[in-house]
Parts: structure tokens; sequence; C-alpha cells
């Protein structure tokens, strides 16, 4: 029982990281994309630092399943801090 437990929080593990890679691309791409021409894509950075606080919050589910909880509760922190930094940049360039 505990192997294959082991094995699930592995694959687990390999999908996180597979994910946060995936996901630190296209915040290079949109950051690329939105630094080129502010003006009108300004649209991007709420989407940037949402993606970002995802990003986090992958790393502190991961560190949450090994042994590094403080690590992971901080990731957690630091993705709620970007996801209301993304709701705000929202609210800045014209959200309702």
């Amino acid at each position: 029982m505990f192997a294959s437990e082991n094995k699930f929080q592995k694959i687990i593990r390999t999908i996180l990281d597979i994910l946060n890679v995936l996901l630190g691309v296209g915040v290079v791409v949109l950051a690329v994309m939105a630094f080129i021409n502010t003006d009108n894509n300004k649209w991007l950075f709420p989407i940037i630092f949402m993606m970002g606080g995802v990003m986090n919050l992958f790393t502190g589910i991961k560190a949450m399943m090994t042994d590094r909880k403080v690590t992971g509760i901080i990731s957690v922190v630091a993705a709620a801090v970007l996801a209301v930094i993304s709701i705000m940049s929202y609210i800045a360039i014209g959200g309702r």
C-alpha cells in the first residue's frame, strides 16, 4: 500500500513540475508581448500575475507533499498575494 501511495505522489509531483514549466514559458511569452507594446497589451498583466500565482500554488502543493511544510505555506501565501495583485491590476486597467 505504501509503495503505490508513494508512486502516486511521484506522479503528481511530476505533473506539477510539467505544469510549472509550461506556465513559466507562458509567463515569459506573455511578458515579452506585454512589454513590447504596453499600450495595446496592458490587459496581459492580470493574466501574467494570475499565472505566477498558479505557479506558486503548484510549488506550494508540491512542497506540502514532502516534508517542507513551511515552504509550502509561504508559497501558497505568495500565490494568494499574486491573485490579489492580479485582481487589482485588472481593476486598474479598467476592468469591472
